[in-house]
């Protein structure tokens, strides 16, 4: 199943910058799949996909991904994680300012993802 960050504000005294995915498979033997799409609001309603790949991570391993989403009003990042033990994969979602500081309020950590039927196109 698919998950996602939810549609996050990016505005205010100190907006992220660059968006970063930490991505961490912790099974010791497999590698999972992970599919991931982010999309960003340059406006109220306008959404648009801006980033999106599909990667192998090997077992016991990590992928820390970052893209620059400055000037949005808002980004959302959707997964999906298959392999033969995806649960292990876990994965974060962090904006960070143009110094690289960590913006508390756009930190999305792995129980917080919501579980969605499918990615969005």
């Amino acid at each position: 199943m698919a998950t996602t960050t939810g549609i996050i504000t990016n505005t205010g005294t100190s907006p992220a910058s660059t968006l970063v995915i930490n991505i961490s498979n912790d099974n010791l033997s497999f590698s999972s799949n992970v599919v991931y799409h982010v999309y960003v609001w340059n406006s109220l309603v306008s959404k648009s996909l801006v980033y999106s790949n599909s990667l192998t991570v090997n077992a016991n391993t990590a992928q820390i991904l970052s893209f620059n989403i400055a000037g949005n009003t808002s980004y959302e990042v959707q997964f999906l994680v298959t392999g033969t033990v995806p649960t292990d994969t876990v994965i974060t979602v962090f904006g960070t300012d143009s110094s690289g500081n960590v913006i508390p309020h756009q930190k999305v950590l792995n129980t917080q993802l919501t579980q969605i039927a499918q990615l969005n196109p």
